[in-house]
């Protein structure tokens, strides 16, 4: 090949008018060797390249995606915490009614309309009229004119009086300290018989306590205000000051200590009935015991145990199943409670015992677990209207036992309630998007279904364990006022006085009553529990008993 020769000044015309494409270039070997190796290296430093900048962007990919996890986990985490916040700051702060809020009925999340009802009275509703309190006695007292007014302004003939008077009745109490002072008088023998001694005297009226100064009414009086109001003791001595009365504290704390075993008979005969119960309630709360002589935590437990006709209360420090196995013992019969663990390792102690799970609770999950979560709310809403319309079911069907044709009808549409919620539970579960305090609730939901729904089988049982918190307020009240109990027989008198007055109530006994007669019956007997308890259970009493522990007439014959 012929070398081609360029140069600036020597180009021919012919060369400068040749295509650029057809120009050729004569390269020495050694130049086109150099050229092919460069060539070969650049090429081949192009394709590692490549290949790093695919392994750098796959590694971009499972950074992107693990991140995109991490960021989904972390984003379900905040948003559990503020749930969690929002839910504790609701217990701190927030309203303790579960009553639907008027955001949320603004808002569409509820199927009640609105209502313009007003509080109070409604206008042509009759109402129940004046209480006459005609049970309490009358005091009669004389109102007269001032002497300067018994006579004419103008004349000053005087007035006639006549036999038409007016009389107007104003209801008072009046609450006085008083000093009941008796006087015994000695009597001597006017016979010569040694038997007989020689100064007679009558024997001292009965005491509470052996020498003690106060009497029954002033210990039914603390006993009543602390256990069945929940009125320190030191409140009402400051009370008993403004009377002129004055009390130390160390001597009423040794007279409580005296008198807590005369109501140890009473409170295991408690126990004794509401075990032989085939249904009961139960529940806990938490209680302070400051006793020195106990070991371990101060943290203590109210339990609450009930049937029908009985109420009886245990102050333990644990919190496990030995409380309920060593107060039920070998029963057998439904127990209606929560869900906590406890009740369920007696039920699996005990094969005769039934537990039924109580919706007020669930209903509580529903609420609770919308609060931080604006997007559950709706959720919340529908499954408590849900709930409502259980209960509205179950109640209908309770109206007409008695009714055999209406009884089937109620107790279908129940059933089929039943049915349509536990589907939209499943279905719920499925959902591959669910938030996950929605999936705790209905996971709780489906694991205690069976037990949430045996009201429906048994009208008997109820729906809910609200019986047994309610029968908790006066020790709730009790350990808001005075803190729990400083020692063991302070827990012990709490207990025993809790099972009392909450047995009575459930009797519609006058607790005042009750405690003046039992105590005044210890005293007689010699500051001991009285031998025989039957006049002191109400479940053993007879009618004319009961009208008179109720402050009623006895009942015609």
């Amino acid at each position: 090949m012929q070398n081609a020769h360029v140069s600036g000044s020597g180009t021919t015309p012919a060369l400068l008018s040749a295509p650029f494409a057809t120009s050729q270039v004569i390269l020495t070997k050694q130049e086109h060797i150099q050229l092919k190796q460069q060539a070969n290296l650049w090429h081949a430093m192009w394709k590692a390249a490549c290949g790093r900048e695919k392994k750098v962007l796959a590694k971009n990919a499972s950074l992107i995606a693990q991140h995109k996890a991490e960021m989904a986990g972390l984003n379900t985490q905040v948003a559990d915490l503020k749930s969690e916040l929002a839910h504790m700051k609701h217990l701190l702060f927030g309203r303790k009614s579960e009553k639907t809020s008027s955001s949320s009925k603004k808002s569409g999340n509820t199927t009640r309309p609105p209502s313009n009802r007003k509080r109070g009275h409604q206008p042509g509703v009759p109402g129940s009229g004046r209480h006459l309190h005609n049970n309490l006695p009358v005091v009669h007292e004389s109102v007269d004119l001032p002497v300067d007014k018994q006579c004419c302004t103008v004349c000053h003939r005087p007035f006639k009086s006549f036999f038409n008077d007016d009389s107007c009745d104003v209801i008072e109490v009046e609450v006085k300290a008083h000093v009941r002072r008796y006087h015994r008088r000695h009597y001597q023998k006017t016979c010569q018989c040694p038997e007989t001694p020689n100064i007679t005297t009558p024997p001292p009226p009965p005491r509470l306590i052996n020498k003690g100064k106060l009497g029954i009414s002033v210990w039914v009086e603390l006993l009543l205000n602390k256990y069945a109001y929940g009125i320190p003791i030191n409140r009402q001595l400051e009370s008993y000051k403004t009377q002129g009365l004055e009390l130390s504290q160390a001597t009423i704390s040794f007279g409580l200590e005296a008198i807590t075993p005369f109501f140890e008979p009473v409170a295991e005969a408690t126990r004794e009935f509401v075990a032989s119960s085939d249904q009961w309630h139960a529940d806990e709360t938490r209680w302070i015991s400051w006793a020195h002589e106990t070991t371990g935590s101060h943290k203590h437990w109210l339990w609450v145990f009930l049937c029908d006709q009985a109420v009886y209360f245990s102050i333990a420090d644990t919190r496990a199943a030995v409380v309920p196995e060593s107060i039920i013992g070998d029963g057998a019969g439904t127990l209606v409670c929560d869900r906590y663990s406890a009740y369920k390792k007696l039920a699996n102690d005990a094969v005769s015992i039934n537990l039924a799970f109580c919706w007020a609770h669930v209903r509580r999950d529903f609420i609770d677990a919308q609060r931080g979560d604006p997007e559950l709310e709706k959720w919340s809403a529908t499954w408590v209207n849900r709930i409502g319309r259980l209960y509205h079911l179950n109640s209908q069907r309770l109206e007409v036992l008695d009714e055999p044709e209406q009884l089937a009808t109620q107790q279908l549409r129940l059933e089929h309630q039943v049915e349509q919620m536990a589907i939209q539970r499943v279905q719920e579960l499925n959902r591959p998007k669910l938030r996950v305090r929605a999936k705790k609730v209905l996971e709780s939901l489906q694991n205690h279904w069976e037990g949430l729904t045996r009201f429906v089988t048994d009208p008997g049982i109820p729906m809910d364990n609200n019986a047994a918190e309610q029968a908790l307020r006066t020790g709730v009240v009790g350990r808001k006022n005075y803190y729990g109990s400083g020692s063991v027989w302070s827990a012990d008198i709490a207990a025993f006085l809790f099972s009392v007055f909450m047995t009575l109530k459930l009797w519609d006994i006058n607790p005042k009553i009750w405690l003046g007669a039992y105590l005044e019956a210890c005293a007689i007997n010699g500051r001991k529990p009285p031998n025989d308890l039957t006049p002191y259970l109400p479940w053993l009493m007879s009618e004319e008993r009961l009208c008179e522990m109720r402050n009623h007439d006895p009942p015609k014959v």
